[in-house]
């Protein structure tokens, strides 16, 4: 009988560790991995829609603006009808009814240079759109990068904070059979007790640092439900001399393509100036067909007219001039914004590759720290364990320990998010597409 109730109770457990494994399995949280951030926020972010939305409007600007170089054509039909005609003696004055049908071709001939201005400003508009949206997918891009590593960051702390937790109550149980032996006082075992619940108190926080940074990364990158990360591969960055990153980020920077559009912008805004003391050229040509009933005396059935038009202008009380000096001075203030943000992002690259030095060189020393940290709370631990230690050396290596670790973790992401933003400031930062970098 005992023999059968041992088999039924371990086929019992067997059946509900099985159904606990298929049950796991089946809610496990999705894997989300860097890529898969990137690609969700494409996809869905607002304020990449909404910049898409602005390209769109500035392609419609740039049809608009080229519609004034072609000719315009426009129909209009009027229908007139009244009480009664009008006569003068034999001649009929007014007629009781009228039909006018008129066909108009307009073409501007000669505009100073101004309709093609105004078309290539237009075109001008759309790129710099084109690179604002590409400019608004890197700045979220970047900022889901640092929101996954710090997530990461705040994931291996818990790690960290657990074993920490571990520690704390081997130490506890140890204190408190050297309290049984007589080998050590109530207040080691109150001190392990205070130290371990401070570590369990730590732990929670990590926890939920985790959680409310993975909200973060939710919203930044629009991914829905709950969700693990993984680890990406380590990014590389290859050396090179100050100035040839710098010669890289003139080439590849969005923000300075833009500043260029902007100088071409301000230089199409003195040819369309300079076109306000030019004469405009227009052609018009005309068909009108008008019917009467009765008809007048002076009625044409069929007429047609070609009008050519030339506007000169003469005297507008210098606010053609004032125009031209306005475009002038845009023109200069655009270069000398260039220069400057030429010298702000050679002082950002140089910030950002010292940063990325001192965490390398940081990160060099933390290995070595956190070997000898580990040796020395494992050797006052025994030592503690055999009473030829105390309670204050144990929890001052496990302090050294804990404090070595965090740095190393942090260390470790902190110096990826660096490397990425060296590639940033340089212009190479392009994690969906071929970088530029690789041609280099």
């Amino acid at each position: 009988m005992i023999r059968q109730c041992t088999q039924f109770l371990s086929f019992l457990l067997g059946l509900i560790l099985y159904t606990g494994v298929h049950v796991s399995s089946t809610f496990a949280q999705p894997v989300i991995t860097l890529e898969d951030a990137y690609r969700s926020a494409v996809v869905r972010s607002e304020s990449i829609a909404i910049a898409r939305e602005t390209l769109i409007q500035s392609e419609g600007d740039v049809k608009r603006m080229r519609s004034f170089l072609f000719p315009n054509l426009k129909a209009n039909l009027d229908y007139q009808r009244r009480r009664r005609s009008l006569e003068s003696g034999s001649f009929l004055l007014r007629s009781k009814s009228e039909t006018d049908f008129n066909l108009i071709l307009s073409q501007p001939l000669f505009t100073g240079g101004r309709a093609r201005s105004t078309y290539r400003e237009a075109k001008l508009v759309q790129q710099k759109e084109q690179l604002q949206l590409n400019r608004t997918q890197e700045d979220l891009l970047f900022e889901i990068a640092k929101a996954y590593y710090e997530t990461l960051k705040a994931q291996n702390n818990v790690n960290i904070e657990t074993k920490e937790v571990e520690r704390l109550t081997a130490h506890r149980r140890s204190a408190q059979k050297q309290l049984e032996v007589g080998e050590s006082t109530k207040t080691a075992v109150l001190r392990a007790e205070a130290e371990l619940s401070d570590a369990q108190a730590d732990l929670i926080r990590a926890r939920n640092n985790v959680m409310e940074l993975k909200d973060q990364l939710a919203l930044l990158a629009k991914i829905e439900g709950d969700f693990t990360l993984v680890d990406p591969v380590p990014v590389s960055l290859p050396e090179r001399p100050d100035l040839e990153w710098v010669n890289l980020a003139h080439e590849h920077r969005i923000e300075l393509k833009q500043d260029d559009l902007v100088l071409k912008q301000a230089n199409e805004g003195i040819t369309f100036s300079r076109g306000n003391f030019l004469p405009s050229l227009s052609l018009e040509l005309q068909y009108r067909w008008a019917d009467q009933n009765p008809s007048t005396s002076f009625l044409i059935k069929d007429d047609r007219l070609a009008i050519l038009k030339l506007e000169m202008p003469i005297f507008e009380g210098m606010l053609h001039t004032s125009e031209l000096a306005q475009a002038r001075s845009r023109l200069r203030q655009s270069r000398l914004q260039k220069k400057q943000r030429q010298d702000e992002i050679a002082n950002q690259i140089r910030r950002a590759r010292l940063a990325l030095s001192s965490l390398t060189s940081e990160l060099k020393h933390l290995i070595d720290q956190v070997r000898f940290a580990e040796e020395a709370f494992s050797l006052a631990s025994r030592q503690f364990e055999v009473g030829l230690g105390t309670n204050i050396e144990v929890l001052d290596a496990n302090t050294a320990l804990l404090d070595a670790e965090r740095r190393y973790s942090n260390t470790i992401y902190d110096r990826e998010i660096a490397i990425l933003q060296v590639k940033k400031e340089a212009g190479l930062f392009s994690p969906l597409t071929q970088t530029p970098e690789n041609s280099h």
